[in-house]
């Protein structure tokens, strides 16, 4: 399909925003096409590479006075339509043409509040194209000035109800969100109406978000995912204006002013290009009014829209080859198919699946397990509702087997044309599919953005249905027929990035609830059990901690608890590695086991028809593993490469440069992953002693959350997991609350990144069990930073001023007391200046500190976010068993807003004197000619 939606840790397009996890367990970063780092999940299409469709914004919804509506007679706006649709959905029309949907979702007090833009994106900007101008809007738009209400006042208004605020713009459609407790629902929707028809634009926030925009444009420039799939865009369609970059071209963009912008927003933000969403604990006639009344004097223009060249058919083979920072190779095929109407569409899902979904995959089998020749393999089903798609596959790989790589995905291509798949393997996927349609219902903001994009690609909100309805139906034959129809040699398309300097031949070479209490139980062989009922939808998580990440390693064995914990999954007593892929991929759910800093831990999600099932696979995985000499040295191979593959992301490229300045005494001056010497010398003897001192029942805490029967799942944990002996009496280290204070000191590195510069200040601070000096760096964060969202001093301060794509703030602490690190993504000419100013910003707070409006206002910011958090079971589990695991109780978390409010002022002030004085400071840029 032709859309995506945000997951987790996102660095948007105009701005970022990330969610940690109250330990700083995991920071999952990628990438976006216009912008920078996103996680994406398609509704409907085989999407298992990063597709990076988005150029967003994080900004929130701002305003102006249209100077079009003119002083004759205007005519009454009133619903002329309404309908219900079923799934608590309702459908209404305005006689103005502005379309709404509202869904209720009384499962927890949450809304999101939506606008999608049609006749935008790159490819609807008629004599504007190249230059980005639906984006370049999108960033002025989105929490910019109105004629009601200048853009700081807004700032206010969404920190104080603690709205969550983005807007992304693609090839086909521009959208703004707030995502708001529902209380504060009406609010939301007056805001985004008053963006949507008040915009005022001035100057000043013109020129700032002008310098932005190119600022993004350029970092963007290092990303591999990013310029993959525009490099293959490039190649499919040679007329129709989808080829261009949703952000445009460098020079084309500068060539946009002011006045182009404001006649562009009149000319396409018209009602009948919009559909007004709102779903979430709201009331449908309620919702329905303050849309009328927000939008009452809106009137119906003229259509609105573009011309679209057509495409015409491929006649021979295309291909290209880049060259870019990074020690690996990206290799990817792909051949022009259909539109999201025709009705190939299914087999050619079907057959995106079979090749590289999960591990057990024709593909994700082949290169990863039983031949690990490829760091990741993915494939995809492209179909937009506006042109033909594309079909493709994809690998990240050592530059040395490029070749086997390219061999084996045409090699499972052409057994698609020659063999029909069996009805094990369609059945799977079908499986895979359905569980798909339920997990992407978890939130609000899922369920929205499915009936957006249903509607606008289908005219039929509720079309996931159907689409999943149609993947049922698919037949082997059909797998086949479209394989032979739309995998031809002569219209094959690929793309091979290679990395700087190889100089190799450029070749054709080619992923309505109810809840219960938490109920804690501690078994008689030391096992702690979490169980909680939350039957929101028909899934269960199942999450296993124990204490032993990397802080277990030493400097010898660095890497050590990762290499253990992702080999436990490669083989039991009672299953294989493969036998395990194979169930969850048949299932549709998701199984994994893994190692960070301060936990190593096995995280399962599945559909709750599945979940006895899926308890004895995680039992055996977590005391039954054989550890098979030959998965072992799979795995190794793998964490050597995705050791090699940091260096081409320039964030993790300056933490682990950071982390070798940290003292060597502390646990954090040791990567996750460990180093190519460490890894290379670990042995299999060496994990089976780390699983044997480790992953015992008196070190563990599991946890159990989801659609379950709390009673009749402990007694079969007492029956099972309860009669495991007890470890041999594991002594854990002891840790101080702080870090001790350190010499301030400041180091550089030279990388290969082009155009882009790394800065990153760390203070020591203190262990995850001070919550109170915890709960007072949130504040200095929301303060500085924004916190979990948009704003903050330095982000308005330094992207104001277009000195940094962005900055943030984040905790890298545990068990362990660790460090507060600023990140920030500049030029290379502009880092001294973001060093000095973040230091000066840190500095000015202890000095002056905070007018008492704003430092309520960050508080009221961190409180509702956190409010909005932990909603699914798998999140919910995740902070239960993390906190329970730490000692602080698997309820800390329902203390955070007593401990948030709890902060003064002159406790941030106390704050930045006792630990913000002395910084390890690494920076990065490329080298000067």
């Amino acid at each position: 399909m032709a859309y995506s939606s945000c997951l987790q840790i996102d660095f948007t397009s105009g701005g970022f925003w990330y969610n940690r996890d109250v330990q700083t367990e995991t920071l999952a970063i990628t990438y976006t096409e216009a912008g920078m780092m996103i996680a994406q999940r398609n509704a409907w299409t085989s999407l298992f590479a990063i597709l990076p469709l988005l150029a967003t914004t994080l900004v929130a919804q701002p305003p102006s006075e249209r100077p079009d509506h003119e002083h004759r007679a205007k005519a009454e706006v009133k619903y002329v339509s309404q309908s219900a649709l079923g799934k608590s959905v309702t459908h209404a029309q305005l006689s103005n043409g502005l379309t709404v949907l509202v869904q209720e979702n009384h499962a927890a007090p949450v809304a999101t509040v939506r606008c999608f833009v049609k006749n935008t994106g790159s490819a609807f900007e008629g004599r504007y194209l190249g230059t980005g101008i639906s984006h370049m809007l999108e960033h002025l738009v989105a929490l910019g000035s109105t004629t009601k209400r200048p853009e700081p006042e807004i700032q206010k208004l969404l920190d104080s109800m603690g709205g969550q605020t983005n807007a992304f713009t693609s090839t086909d459609m521009t959208a703004y969100f707030v995502d708001c407790p529902s209380s504060r629902t009406d609010l939301a929707i007056e805001l985004i109406a008053d963006s949507m028809q008040y915009s005022l634009i001035p100057e000043n926030e013109y020129l700032r978000e002008m310098e932005v925009v190119q600022r993004e444009l350029e970092m963007g420039e290092a990303s591999r995912e990013r310029m993959q799939y525009q490099a293959m865009k490039s190649l499919i369609y040679t007329e129709h204006p989808i080829r261009h970059p949703t952000i445009g071209y460098l020079p084309v963009v500068q060539s946009v002013n002011r006045s182009d912008v404001i006649a562009f927003y009149k000319n396409r933000y018209v009602p009948q290009n919009m559909i007004f969403l709102v779903v979430g604990d709201v009331e449908t006639d309620h919702v329905l009014e303050q849309v009328l009344t927000n939008f009452k004097t809106f009137q119906r223009t003229t259509e609105r829209g573009a011309v679209l060249a057509s495409e015409p058919n491929q006649a021979s083979a295309r291909s290209t080859r880049l060259e870019m920072a990074g020690e690996t190779t990206n290799f990817s095929v792909g051949w022009p198919t259909v539109m999201l109407q025709h009705p190939d569409l299914y087999p050619l899902d079907v057959a995106s699946y079979l090749l590289a979904h999960g591990d057990s995959s024709r593909l994700g089998y082949r290169l990863k397990i039983e031949q690990p020749l490829a760091l990741s393999v993915s494939s995809s089903s492209y179909t937009p509702g506006i042109v033909n798609g594309w079909f493709d596959a994809s690998v990240q790989c050592q530059p040395a087997n490029t070749e086997a790589c390219r061999k084996a995905i045409y090699e499972e291509i052409e057994r698609l044309k020659t063999e029909l798949v069996s009805e094990k393997e369609l059945n799977k996927v079908k499986r895979q599919k359905a569980a798909e349609h339920v997990f992407q219902q978890e939130t609000v903001q899922e369920q929205c953005n499915s009936l957006a994009y249903s509607f606008i690609s289908t005219g039929d909100p509720l079309f996931d249905d159907q689409y999943v309805a149609g993947i049922q139906g698919v037949t082997p034959e059909q797998i086949q027929a479209v394989a032979r129809k739309y995998f031809l040699p002569e219209r094959s398309n690929t793309v091979v990035i290679d990395p700087i300097g190889s100089q190799r031949e450029v070749t054709e070479q080619a992923a309505q609830a109810t809840e219960s209490p938490v109920v804690r139980k501690t078994l008689a062989n030391g096992l702690t059990v979490l169980l909680k009922r939350h039957s929101v939808t028909p899934t269960v998580s199942i999450q296993a901690f124990v204490n032993g990440g990397a802080l277990a390693d030493t400097a010898e064995t660095s890497g050590l608890a990762s290499l253990s914990t992702s080999v436990m999954e490669r083989g039991t007593e009672k299953y294989t590695g493969r036998e395990i892929a194979e169930h969850f991929d048949s299932i549709g759910g998701s199984f994994g086991t893994s190692s960070q800093r301060n936990t190593s831990f096995l995280r399962c999600s599945v559909l709750s028809d599945d979940f006895d099932e899926a308890l004895d696979y995680a039992f055996q995985v977590l005391f039954r593993p054989t550890f098979p000499a030959e998965e072992f040295e799979k795995v190794k191979q793998q964490q050597l490469a995705g050791i090699a593959a940091r260096k081409a992301n320039p964030q993790t490229e300056i933490l682990d440069f950071w982390s070798t300045m940290v003292p060597a005494t502390s646990p954090y001056g040791r990567t996750i992953s460990g180093t190519e010497d460490t890894v290379a010398a670990l042995t299999v003897e060496q994990c089976k002693q780390f699983h044997a001192k480790y992953f015992t029942p008196d070190n563990m805490v599991l946890a159990i959350f989801g659609d379950i029967d709390v009673e009749k799942t402990l007694a079969r944990l007492e029956a099972t997991l309860g009669m495991e002996a007890k470890g041999s009496g594991l002594t854990l280290p002891k840790f101080p609350l702080r870090t001790p204070a350190t010499d301030a000191k400041r180091e550089h590195i030279t990388t290969a990144q082009p155009g882009t510069a790394m800065v990153l200040l760390g203070y020591p601070v203190v262990s995850a069990l001070d919550q109170d000096t915890r709960a007072k760096l949130d504040v200095f964060n929301s303060i500085l930073t924004g916190g979990s969202g948009a704003g903050g001093r330095l982000f308005n301060e330094l992207r104001g001023e277009g000195l940094v794509y962005y900055v943030f703030g984040i905790e890298l602490t545990g068990q362990a007391p660790g460090y507060f690190l600023f990140m920030a993504q500049t030029r290379p000419e502009t880092v001294d200046e973001v060093v000095g100013r973040i230091q000066a910003n840190v500095k000015r707070l202890a000095d002056e500190g905070i007018e008492a409006e704003d430092f309520e206002l960050a508080k009221q910011k961190l409180i509702a976010a956190h409010a909005q958090r932990n909603v699914t079971p798998s999140s919910q589990a995740f902070q239960a068993a993390v906190d329970e695991l730490y000692g602080l109780g698997y309820d800390n978390d329902k203390s955070y807003e007593a401990r948030i409010n709890k902060v003064t002022v002159a406790d941030l002030q106390g704050l930045v004197r006792e630990y913000f004085q002395n910084a390890i400071i690494a920076t990065s840029s490329p080298a000067t000619e």
